[in-house]
């Protein structure tokens, strides 16, 4: 008769314990040697969520967590990624029971876990640290716990497994600590060098930025004209951003045209550049959020490569590496840029590296990161529009309430203003619900692209006061009052705010 005939509940549980210890183990070494790139064990995970959550699900997770889904959509791929590999711990030491031979769970854990993460992954050197870690917890417990056929103390194995595994449990906590902060320097940097290398923006980006710097308001707990790359909002199905090699990228356009096209990164890096300002917003956020920011881009005009391509279809649907895509108008199109720097710097990863699309005045959905190829077709089609949204048209005009600022004049308050097509005019507050409005002061704007401006209204309130804000643009339209959900094409509403005395 086989040991697993003869196995109690009580060890029977301490198994399991030890297989899901190791499972752990396993995701904190691989993202301790990976970091959050491809070669980490969770991203096959969060990859498989990204395709197969039915479309309703993802809106409604968007539309209750907000800011927090993306960090929802990790954590249960991490938890789907402990559950696969404590499972493939679990049957070695069930095989070892099978086998009737002691120890045998630690080399099947080792060939079980590496097979598994170099499968998903397609990293084979780095599955080799998802496998050591579960291998140790699992001979650790399987050394100090095992049961002594010749000792009279037999009865008391399950206490001996229970607590080697307790010990090993606190190792495993202490391991997935440090290796969050090993993983974190492991995750390739956003912030990267400086265009053309050396230690500044080359000068006609340092004189966007200084321009911006000098024309901003002074506003705490709010941007100033330029986003810092770091605080830039990134919004991506993807939860591992792309590592995508400059020298191995290119840009195809291709479907519905006179010619194909390809593009390099050298080639493209070799064309006459432009440096603009440009606005970008999330069409998921809620009306007064943060996800909203402005940036010194560098790219090549768009129109350069259709004029070569002759598109016949009046959509293209761009494609990431990523698997996203959207589709855009040509006349869109011939407006945009293929953007490969950053307020000076290469793109960040986290922001398309090596190139992206910039549509100036639409929604932050429709400017693809990572883009790789154009497609002219007669039959658009979008990652989100097959989810139900249609947020791929001219951005809605906003005036934010971001910051709140107390002196002796007085309550400062201010935000930023931006609207797709046109400078914004003006923006007026109303501490009366609607009923009479005052004109704040605003940033003159920064130039003839697309950028936001920051406005400020300094008063004194003499009891709390709920000050309401809203956007005119050079067309003398009017930021709409009723308010609506960013599901399915962008918030709107005039944004209000409850300012104390």
């Amino acid at each position: 008769m086989s040991r697993l005939g003869r196995l109690t509940e009580g060890e029977r549980f301490w198994r399991v314990v030890t297989a899901a210890l190791a499972a752990v183990a396993a995701v904190a070494g691989s993202y301790a040697y990976a970091g959050f790139s491809q070669r980490f064990v969770v991203e096959p995970a969060a990859a498989f969520l990204t395709e197969t959550t039915p479309a309703i699900l993802v809106n409604t997770v968007l539309d209750s967590l907000g800011n927090f889904a993306q960090p929802a959509r990790l954590a249960t791929a991490a938890a789907i990624s402990i559950a696969v590999v404590g499972f493939v711990v679990w049957l070695a030491l069930e095989l070892e029971v099978v086998a009737d031979r002691q120890y045998l769970g630690v080399p099947l854990t080792a060939a079980g876990v590496w097979l598994l993460a170099a499968a998903v992954t397609g990293a084979y050197v780095a599955a080799v640290a998802a496998a050591i870690p579960a291998t140790l917890v699992v001979g650790i417990i399987s050394f100090f716990g095992a049961n002594d056929p010749l000792s009279v103390r037999t009865a008391r194995k399950v206490d001996d497994r229970k607590r080697a595994t307790l010990k090993t449990g606190v190792g495993v906590a202490g391991l997935a600590g440090a290796s969050y902060f090993v993983g974190q320097r492991r995750t390739p940097e956003g912030s990267v060098q400086y265009l053309g290398g050396g230690s500044s923006p080359p000068r006609a980006v340092q004189e966007l930025l200084d321009s911006a710097a000098d024309a901003a308001f002074d506003l705490p707990d709010a941007p100033g004209l330029i986003s810092e790359i770091g605080s830039f909002y990134t919004v991506d199905i993807a939860t591992v951003a792309p590592m995508v090699d400059s020298a191995d990228w290119s840009l195809t356009i291709t479907g519905a045209v006179e010619n194909d096209v390809e593009i390099t990164y050298d080639e493209l890096r070799e064309m006459e550049a432009d440096h603009f300002y440009s606005t970008l917003r999330c069409v998921g956020e809620d009306l007064n959020a943060r996800k909203m920011d402005n940036a010194v881009w560098t790219g090549v005009p768009l129109s350069r490569l259709l004029e070569e391509a002759g598109p016949q279809a009046e959509e293209a649907i761009s494609r990431a590496e990523d698997g996203y895509f959207v589709s855009t108008s040509r006349e869109e199109l011939a407006e945009s840029y293929v953007v490969y720097g950053m307020n000076g710097r290469l793109l960040p990863r986290e922001h398309g590296h090596p190139v992206r699309l910039m549509v100036p005045g639409n929604w932050g959905e429709v400017n693809t990161k990572w883009v790789s190829e154009l497609e002219f077709t007669d039959e658009p089609e979008g990652y989100w529009e097959n989810r139900g949204w249609t947020g791929t048209g001219e951005v809605r005009q906003i005036a934010k309430i971001w910051s709140v600022d107390r002196s002796g004049e007085g309550v400062t308050v201010g935000g930023h203003a931006y609207a797709c097509c046109a400078a914004i005019d003006r923006v007026e507050v109303s501490i009366d619900g609607g009923e009479s409005w005052t004109t704040a002061e605003l940033t003159e704007p920064l130039g003839p692209v697309d950028g936001w401006q920051q406005w400020r209204y300094t008063f004194d309130p003499e009891e709390p006061t709920d000050l309401v804000a809203r956007a005119v643009d050079a067309d003398g339209n009017d930021q709409p009052e009723m308010e609506s959900d960013q599901f399915p094409d962008g918030p709107s509403g005039w944004v209000s705010r409850t300012i104390q005395p």
